[in-house]
């Protein structure tokens, strides 16, 4: 697997609570591993949130003894979650939360599970998302009363129904999807798709280039378009 993930504090926003990690390599059972984050709450309550989620998540998929990868991935949210919550009971990181999207490729599939509303894409001839978003605009689309473009624009676009932290137990979303050969995965914040359009996305992520470039054009053109909040994405080819 080759892959480059990339976080901006956008235009707007003081502090960057976006944050991202990724591994080409086996961890644990799984063959590579994923994961982006969407912080929630004030300056050190959201960046603490997003870095604790990502980095625990890591280390409980490396010490898992399951092999399943959804089930992996269950485990690790579980306590995860568990983490995070606790830790928001403190006065300095008081009601803190943060979305959560991983991703493992194994035998020509991607396991994707998800809380809140960063997102998981496939990007080949069409782009498609893997995710559902857990918000009230996403609720609002899955109900067929609005649009993607319509929700970009919404001005409750930012409410989040589910988040890693926000209560004791938390109910996510589990993918699997087969991949064709020349298939790009996108891990990516709310401030990268609600700036561009999948139209955008999807040309600047078939263009030539190196995974680096194309992520860094997506950052460029989401501040270009107003940067109003932080920006992750990452890119993940076979």
């Amino acid at each position: 697997m080759k892959s480059y993930g990339i976080t901006d504090i956008g235009n707007v926003r003081k502090y960057n609570q976006d944050y991202s990690l990724e591994c080409d390599d086996p961890i644990g059972n799984l063959d590579n591993l994923y994961v982006v984050c969407d912080g929630l709450g004030g300056r050190n309550a959201g960046e603490y949130a997003s870095s604790t989620a990502a980095e625990n998540f890591f280390d409980i998929v490396e010490a898992s003894e399951l092999e399943n990868p959804l089930a992996i991935f269950k485990e690790a949210i579980t306590e995860v979650n568990e983490i995070v919550f606790e830790e928001g009971q403190e006065p300095e990181y008081k009601g803190m939360a943060t979305t959560l999207v991983a991703a493992t490729i194994m035998d020509g599939v991607v396991y994707v599970a998800n809380v809140g509303d960063s997102r998981a894409y496939i990007v080949g001839d069409e782009m498609t998302q893997i995710t559902w978003d857990h918000s009230y605009v996403g609720e609002l689309m899955r109900r067929g009363k609005i649009t993607k473009e319509e929700a970009r624009f919404h001005n409750k676009n930012n409410v989040i129904t589910r988040a890693i932290g926000a209560e004791e137990t938390v109910e996510p979303d589990y993918f699997q999807v087969e991949l064709e050969k020349g298939e790009i995965i996108l891990l990516c914040t709310d401030g990268l798709y609600n700036m561009l359009s999948e139209r955008t996305i999807q040309a600047v992520i078939n263009a030539r280039g190196s995974l680096r470039a194309k992520a860094e054009k997506l950052v460029d053109l989401a501040n270009e378009a107003g940067g109003k909040d932080n920006i992750a994405a990452v890119l993940i080819t076979q």
